[in-house]
Parts: C-alpha cells; sequence; structure tokens
C-alpha cells in the first residue's frame, strides 16, 4: 500500500541546508538502513515539527489518504510533488486510523485480525478457562493488528517483525511452562504454581502487553536529504 521511493540525486552547493529529522521516531529495521520511521506521535503533530523549522520550510503540504491511512507528504523545493515518483523532495506522514482499519479487515480479511493471537488461541485449546476469556480479550487487543511494528533479529538470524519474535518468545514460554508442571507432578515438588488456566493466562496477558508497548501508528517516509539520516540514491 505504502511504496517506498529512492531519491533521486541532484547536485547541490557545498553546504546544503538539510532537514532535520522528527526524533521522537525510531527505524523500520533495527538492522538495515532505511528511509522509513516509526512513531506513536499522530501525523499532524509531525507535520506541525517540520513546519515549524527555521532552516529549512516546506513549500507546499499535501493531504494523503491512502485505505485507512490519513496523513500528508510535506514538500521542499520547486519541484512538484503530486507524484511521488517524479524525482521530488518530500517527507511522507501517516497515520493509521485505528477504527477504519479494523473495519477494513473485518470486511475483506478477518483472519487477519487473529494474528497476534493464534498462539494463545493454540494454547485455548487445552484449558476452558481460556476458552472462556478469549472472545473479551480479543475485543480489548484487536488493534495489535492494525500497528506497525519493527523489523529486529530472531534467534535463527533472520529478519523478522518484533511482534512475530516477542510471539516465538512466548511460545517457548507456554511449552516450557507445562514441561515444568508435568516435571514438578512426577516427584510431588512445587516448582511452580501447577494450576494450567493460571500459568497461562499470565503469561498470555504479559505478551498481550508487551505487544502492545512495541506496536507503532504513524509511518515517516524521508525522500529528502536529513541531519543525521543517510541519502539514498536508486541503487539502495
Amino acid at each position: 500500500m505504502i511504496v517506498v521511493l529512492a531519491l533521486t540525486a541532484s547536485v547541490t552547493k557545498a553546504q546544503p541546508v538539510k532537514v532535520e529529522p522528527f526524533a521522537d521516531a525510531v527505524p523500520y529495521s533495527i538492522k538495515t538502513s532505511s528511509n522509513v520511521y516509526f512513531t506513536n506521535c499522530n501525523a499532524e503533530t509531525v507535520k506541525s515539527f517540520f513546519e515549524n523549522q527555521q532552516a529549512l520550510k516546506p513549500g507546499r503540504i499535501i493531504p494523503v489518504d491512502d485505505g485507512f491511512y490519513h496523513g500528508f507528504r510535506i514538500c521542499y523545493g520547486s519541484t512538484d510533488c503530486e507524484n511521488p515518483e517524479n524525482g521530488s523532495n518530500w517527507i511522507q506522514v501517516l497515520t493509521i486510523n485505528t477504527e477504519e482499519c479494523l473495519a477494513w479487515y473485518r470486511k475483506t480479511n478477518p483472519e487477519f485480525l487473529i494474528i497476534p493471537f493464534q498462539a494463545l488461541k493454540e494454547s485455548g485449546k487445552k484449558n476452558k478457562r481460556m476458552q472462556r476469556e478469549f472472545p473479551g480479550i480479543f475485543e480489548k487487543y484487536q488493534h495489535l493488528a492494525c500497528r506497525l511494528y519493527r523489523l529486529t533479529e530472531a534467534q535463527d538470524g533472520t529478519e523478522k517483525d518484533e511482534m512475530a519474535v516477542v510471539q516465538e518468545s512466548y511460545n517457548m514460554k507456554v511449552s516450557n511452562n507445562y514441561d515444568m508442571m508435568l516435571a514438578s507432578g512426577d516427584n510431588g515438588s512445587s516448582v511452580i504454581n501447577t494450576d494450567p488456566d493460571f500459568n497461562m493466562q499470565q503469561i498470555w496477558d504479559q505478551y498481550l502487553k508487551e505487544i502492545d508497548l512495541i506496536g507503532y501508528t504513524t509511518l515517516i517516509e524521508y525522500n529528502v536529504d536529513t541531519t543525521g539520516l543517510p541519502v539514498f540514491s536508486s541503487g539502495k
């Protein structure tokens, strides 16, 4: 939906004025250089930051609506940036409208909303309490499917989104939890609380709260020369 475009190289003077990047944002990938950043500040807040820079002010700001993403393309220089493929200098800031996102997936692909809960549903098959409580948990945390997640390094060395990495970590905790309960039952020792409902509920509560902390709502895409950020050529 959101196409990341390369910056066309241009001839500049020795000390060009640069756009200061938005500080309260994180790079999309932890390992790989990118001109895409995430933040939980809304598009209006980010737009205001760039509008109020003293060194270089945008020449034009265009509203952008792309599905359930809404925000702005902030344009610099005299070139037309209505079409972002024409090599102009711009910063695009888009915020997810959560209600629109949820409505869109309910209509077009409801299974997508289950992705953050897949492992929870599987473990829930093993106890009745979780089966009873799952609808309420889903209602509370369904917005997790409408968040942006950074790429990070998984245990196998590959690059995966952070939600998938955290989910794998909690799958391991659930597996270890069952193993410990079985081991403690053999000799009568009390290694952990052996109530499977209690343990599963506790683990998945922690999982959902952690996922809620690592998701982002706003995407910032730089197509300009900025302080502290690389300038990308078509070969990157």
